[in-house]
């Protein structure tokens, strides 16, 4: 998260494996979890944790604590390397 700081803000987790990230590109939480989705990519968008969707649009929650997550934040980081200049420029 701190390498894509332009992109991303979160809250690291203190007593569980589960992250809330703000996700700071030009989508909401629900399209880019649809996007990671087809990357095998799995987030849980705003309207999962919340009534509130409106307000956190751009926030989801990341789990960190299966054995597979280094390999999912290594195709997250490629994800946002192919997507980083034209979320830059939009």
């Amino acid at each position: 998260m701190d390498h894509y700081g332009e992109f991303f803000e979160w809250v690291r987790p203190t007593a569980s494996t589960v992250a809330f990230v703000k996700f700071k590109g030009p989508m909401s939480s629900v399209a880019l979890g649809g996007a990671l989705a087809k990357e095998g990519i799995s987030i849980k968008p705003t309207y999962c944790f919340t009534d509130d969707a409106d307000e956190y649009s751009d926030y989801s929650r990341m789990g960190f604590g299966e054995k597979v997550m280094p390999a999912r934040l290594d195709a997250l980081a490629k994800y946002v390397d192919k997507y980083k200049l034209t979320w830059l420029t939009e």
